[in-house]
């Protein structure tokens, strides 16, 4: 019998299990047995998708585009070959005003719709119990509803699995999903709170105190949501745009990140070109020669005068077509297209994009990319420039179908994601640009693409208005103790402006982290990757000398352990390889995310393999 274990049922766990379940509903040869130890303490599936959290918090991807079954076009569909707005339909979900429910008299759920995420949580606990349901004989699913502490080798050549629960399971493959797990001393959370579960802050912070957000990303729009609408305020439509109309419940929010600069939104309408699109300059062929993989010689890539320079490239050639396309129709844009392709081959893409820019107006990728920041006098003046630009990016967003060409220049990012995963990661840039490209490009990449719905920033728009929230503190604050605080029983944070002629600063009540940290195998709070850790079957991707805090893999996802051995019977997977992988803290899935299910479906295949040919043997 072949034993696998799968450490971790979250969605990288489920993408693990549907890959299992699949191959043996289409390869396992009669006679041969497979047990599938599933580890996993909570209710499989949902992992951080908690089924109970309330409705407001939504999903930051189009319900259409998420769906644990990669091949849903398949003649011979199992029963879980469902997508998450296929499922919902199927269920009878509905709107009901702000709400999702079962519900026949509420309006329509479409697939270019944010659902709550409480609702991927169901389905992918659905997901989980069809894959149970639909295993064919011989594959054998055993659920372990605790936390694995440990793995341990035998000699004979297996995996102990040791568990929390003082039991253990012994099995010839491990694959660890093991998600978001925390952090020793993460951003001093003495000071700080948790942004999840919103429960407990939402009903602890008095109304009226002053509380500051560390971060303007996803996790801060959660924040402010439940701040906000999650203490009885809510919106109303007034003339086009949203007033806020408040509970009296409202602490005052105050915003601030390194950057200074909000996420963008997605496309109200917009469509995902991530499977059709067709590249003009970032080719396979020009990564590839890139990074060296064309002759086998991999090389250390210069992320901003290399890698950088073809992506804006890219962005000029979509954005240029776009624009062409909307004034003159198809063959217009694909003209623009052909032009541009043969400018770059000749050297003469600067030229031809100065006779574009004449013709239709100019556009700057790099300034699109990086984000415009003015000298400002004042706090006021930071939070104009912050209203304005997310005033200008919501009229990007709202253009219907996704067609704006700004935001189609700026979904290169997206588009290209794994693309640049193929140079990028396992140690494929110089250190520099490996630490500029976590400390800075990472992110910014993320704030383009990776943004809330449009809802969101018209939220925003409305709670800046009422004086709800503010961002007076500009890009890069410090924050420390305040000082002077007698009769205190909790210590106050001073925030302070780094970038205003006339300073400004704070003394706020709360401090929440508006955003999540990734995990560190050095300093973890999960007693399995301390385990492991510290018995140095697994160990830090290092450049030379310089550990960087994230797992080391082979490219096969096997851990490398602290003597540079492979560790060959297990597998790691998902957000827990951020650093020596990259854009990992999502949902498996069809179209972008297709990478992910290719990765786990490799290492399934192997693992399947050896059964297969094992019982080939034996017949």
């Amino acid at each position: 019998m072949l034993r696998i274990a799968i450490v971790g049922l979250g969605p990288w766990g489920v993408c693990a299990l549907e890959r299992v379940v699949t191959s043996a509903r289409q390869e396992l040869a009669p006679g041969t047995d497979v047990a599938v130890h599933v580890i996993e303490p909570g209710t499989p599936g949902s992992g951080v998708y908690d089924v109970t959290q309330p409705d407001y918090l939504l999903l930051n991807n189009a319900c259409g585009e998420l769906s644990l079954y990669p091949f849903e076009v398949e003649a011979d569909q199992p029963r879980y070959a469902v997508g998450l707005y296929d499922w919902a339909v199927a269920h009878g979900y509905r709107w009901v005003g702000e709400r999702c429910a079962i519900d026949p008299r509420g309006a329509p759920v479409e697939p270019h719709h944010f659902l709550p995420r409480r609702l991927m949580g169901e389905y992918l606990q659905w997901f989980y119990q069809a894959l149970v349901a639909s295993a064919p004989p011989g594959l054998h699913i055993i659920h372990h509803p605790t936390a694995a502490v440990d793995l341990v080798a035998r000699r004979d050549e297996c995996e102990e699995v040791r568990l929390a629960n003082g039991s253990s399971v012994v099995v010839d493959h491990v694959i660890v999903t093991s998600g978001h797990t925390a952090n020793h001393g993460a951003d001093d959370p003495g000071r700080q709170l948790d942004p999840y579960p919103v429960g407990s802050y939402v009903d602890m912070i008095p109304a009226g105190a002053t509380v500051g957000v560390a971060g303007m990303g996803l996790v801060a729009v959660d924040v402010v949501t439940a701040l906000t609408v999650g203490r009885g305020g809510d919106f109303v439509e007034d003339g086009g745009r949203l007033r806020y109309r408040a509970s009296g419940r409202e602490p005052r929010v105050q915003l601030f990140c390194r950057s200074g600069l909000p996420f963008t939104a997605k496309s109200v309408t917009g469509k995902d070109r991530t499977d059709v699109y067709k590249p003009l300059i970032c080719t396979d062929e020009a990564l590839d020669a890139l990074s060296g993989r064309s002759n086998g010689r991999r090389r250390l890539v210069d992320l901003r005068s290399e890698l950088l320079p073809l992506m804006f490239a890219e962005m000029h050639a979509r954005y240029y077509s776009q624009v062409a396309f909307q004034a003159s129709g198809r063959a217009a844009g694909a003209a623009v297209r052909e032009r541009l392709q043969g400018a770059w081959s000749d050297g003469r893409l600067d030229d031809e994009l100065a006779r574009l820019s004449a013709r239709y107006g100019s556009f700057d990728a790099e300034a699109l990319f990086f984000g415009h920041q003015p000298q400002y006098r004042c706090s006021e003046d930071y939070e104009r420039f912050v209203y304005q630009s997310l005033a200008d990016d919501l009229r990007e967003a709202e253009v219907p179908d996704g067609a704006s060409p700004v935001k189609s220049a700026a979904q290169v990012f997206r588009i290209f994601r794994d693309r640049m995963r193929r140079v990028v990661e396992l140690g494929g840039l110089s250190l520099d640009s490996y630490l500029d490209f976590n400390a800075d490009i990472c992110s910014r990449i993320h704030r383009l693409v990776a943004g809330p719905p449009a809802l969101r920033n018209r939220q925003f728009l409305a709670l800046m208005e009422a004086g709800v929230v503010g961002m007076p503190y500009g890009p890069a604050p410090a924050h420390g103790l305040a000082v002077g605080n007698p009769g205190r029983t909790a210590a106050r944070t001073r925030i302070s402006s780094t970038a205003f002629e006339r300073p400004y600063a704070n003394d706020v009540d709360f401090v929440i982290r508006g955003h999540l940290e990734e995990p560190r195998i050095a300093g973890s709070a999960s007693q399995l990757l301390t385990r492991l850790y510290n018995s140095g079957r697994v160990s830090q991707f290092r450049y030379g000398e310089v550990a960087v805090g994230s797992v080391d893999l082979t490219a096969d996802s096997h851990p490398i352990d602290i003597d540079g051995r492979p560790q060959e019977r297990i597998s790691m997977f998902g957000v827990l390889t951020e650093g020596v992988r990259h854009f990992t803290a999502y949902i498996p899935s069809p179209r972008s995310r297709m990478r992910a299910v290719e990765d786990i479906g490799a290492c399934v295949a192997e693992i399947m393999g050896d059964a297969c040919a094992s019982a080939q043997l034996v017949a």
